[in-house]
């Protein structure tokens, strides 16, 4: 079945909303070349009676929108098992949450040895980046180029020589780079499902291993299973600080499948507290009790689904309350090393069997790769590799509660979302997840705690400042003297190495701060600002309050809105919180 990558271009009128160009590229074959002016000819071109199709749309959420107003406005009927295919029907896989999968669409069905159909999956969902940084990553020859969005153009508009080239570039890149990736057998929709298939090709005996628990089980020890360490100092929130470095582990997930003891098989239940078992060495278990944090201590728990507490801060203290968590033992012993514990009682957990080494020959395989693309200067594979570097584990969080969202039409003619009834799915392995989570949790906050103590110790100042998943910001001129204290190395596998330096920084929140390096660049991390709108963003303007608001600027923060014919794209003020 032949690949092509697909776009669209549409306007961005409310009252005239509608693709006024498509574009096609084949992949493997970017001689082949398709473009027209109008989804009518678009769909005619996918419903070729001689063959069908897989099409790629980079962001099908955006551009799928435009297929199903289409085809709900002209007879096509939405069906949720494609059991139940017949003429002009479609299936779609939906998230919801919103994320887009995948759309088949049926043309014809009488002739069950070819039943004439399309179907058109989500590139993002391969290759997480823009189309303008993979042209970049991938090293290709040709680059995004640049358009006026907002002209309007008319019904039947001739597509100039500027806007062909346009669209064929973006169409062409996504062909190039996922040519790359079919060449190495990566042909799943989404990254993590090509991780996992290449994992499974590897361990034969991946069944034996990581049996499919019940779904009650995968429930309870689900609850343990949490992301990573996200956490700003105190003292430095809101304020601005002098020099300091950046701080990141090598590899930090796949560091900890390489390296720690993981669960493996089937788990065995135990009431009250856990007793050590030289067969069963891992467990998680769920307490009840208050807690405060000890002084100099970082915190370590988050708690979620409880009114009291913000679900995505660490909290200093349950403030008298008898609090229930369910932890794994990696977070369990951190826990009782960060806080006093009162009140304690001990419910119940899972057990497991622990093995090392599991995971070593994928991660070795993909890690070879990467060291050897960037020998040979293969931006391609090296980013290849770090995507399959790190999408393997969070696969086996999979979650057996789904429920999926499909379009139909309100009263106006808009493409709106109706919930499919909830269904359980087998989950893979959420004993994996958890620990490998757990691990990379306490090497940062481990890692952070030294770091703040060493400088409290030698400097009677506390120089930690922030910690993010795998990287931590703290107040050195450079690395040198925590190479006695931590273990620094630019390429070891799980070792830490100096990112960067900054020579002024600001903190307002979890991934909210900018730092302005040493050679004047300025790295901003706001969550949810438009990369466009950086170069708003000064010392002294970055305050919680900021907004875009009164900036005079041609830039905005682009939302959402769903009109007559699909979605627009439209400006909307931006503001920290």
């Amino acid at each position: 079945m032949r690949r092509f990558t697909a776009d669209f271009e549409t306007n961005v009128s409310e009252t005239d909303c509608r693709v006024w160009a498509y574009a096609l590229c084949e992949i493997g074959n970017t001689d082949n070349f398709i473009y027209g002016n109008n989804i009518e000819d678009f769909i005619k071109w996918c419903a070729n009676r001689k063959e069908n199709y897989v099409l790629y749309f980079h962001n099908l959420k955006f551009d799928g929108e435009y297929i199903f107003s289409y085809l709900l406005e002209n007879g096509y009927t939405c069906i949720k098992d494609k059991k139940e295919r017949k003429d002009k029907t479609f299936t779609t896989l939906i998230s919801d949450t919103g994320q887009f999968y995948s759309i088949e669409i049926f043309f014809e069905t009488k002739n069950p040895k070819h039943i004439n159909k399309v179907t058109i999956y989500d590139s993002l969902k391969i290759l997480n980046f823009s189309v303008d940084m993979i042209a970049k990553d991938f090293n290709l020859p040709i680059r995004k180029l640049e358009l006026d969005y907002k002209q309007i153009r008319e019904i039947g508009h001739i597509l100039t020589n500027e806007e062909i080239e346009y669209i064929r570039n973006d169409v062409e890149i996504m062909a190039r780079a996922l040519k790359i990736m079919f060449d190495e057998k990566l042909t799943k929709m989404t990254i993590g499902s090509d991780a996992l298939a290449n994992y499974k090709e590897i361990n034969k005996n991946f069944n034996k291993y990581f049996p499919i628990l019940p779904y009650e089980i995968d429930k309870d020890i689900r609850k343990s299973y949490k992301g990573g360490f996200t956490y700003l100092n105190d003292c430095y929130k809101e304020k601005e600080t002098g020099a300091g470095i950046v701080l990141d582990v090598n590899s930090l997930y796949p560091s900890v499948m390489m390296y720690e003891k993981l669960p493996f098989g089937d788990p065995i239940f135990f009431n009250g507290e856990y007793e050590k078992d030289i067969l069963y060495p891992l467990y998680v278990q769920t307490i009840s009790c208050i807690f405060d944090l000890k002084q100099g201590k970082i915190p370590t728990i988050q708690i979620k689904n409880n009114m009291s507490f913000l679900p995505n801060e660490y909290v200093k203290s349950s403030n008298g309350d008898i609090v229930t968590l369910t932890l794994t033992n990696v977070d369990l012993e951190l826990f009782f090393e960060h806080y006093t514990v009162t009140e304690l009682t001990y419910h119940s957990g899972w057990k497991f069997k622990a093995i090392k080494g599991l995971f070593s020959t994928y991660i070795d395989y993909w890690s070879q790769r990467k060291i050897q693309a960037k020998k040979d200067n293969n931006t391609a594979l090296y980013r290849i590799a770090k995507l399959m570097l790190n999408s393997l584990y969070g696969k086996f969080g999979l979650n057996p509660d789904v429920r999926g969202k499909y379009p139909y039409l309100n009263e106006d003619g808009v493409v709106q979302y109706a919930l499919y009834d909830a269904e359980i799915r087998d989950s893979i392995y959420i004993p994996v997840a958890s620990f490998i989570t757990s691990y990379a949790r306490k090497k940062t906050i481990t890692t952070s705690q030294i770091i703040k103590d060493y400088s409290i110790k030698k400097y009677k100042k506390d120089l930690y400042v922030y910690s993010d998943t795998d990287s931590i910001h703290c107040l050195f001129e450079d690395d040198t003297e925590l190479k006695d204290i931590i273990e620094i190395d630019d390429y070891k596998l799980g070792a830490w190495k100096l990112e960067s330096t900054f020579k002024r920084g600001k903190y307002l929140r979890q991934k909210c701060y900018i730092e302005l390096g040493f050679d004047e660049k300025m790295n901003i991390t706001v969550a949810g600002l438009p990369k466009k709108l950086g170069n708003l963003i000064t010392f002294e303007n970055f305050n919680v309050g900021f907004t875009t608001e009164n900036i005079e600027t041609d830039n905005k923060k682009l939302t959402y809105k769903h009109v007559k014919g699909g979605v627009m794209l439209v400006d909307t003020e931006f503001s920290i919180k």
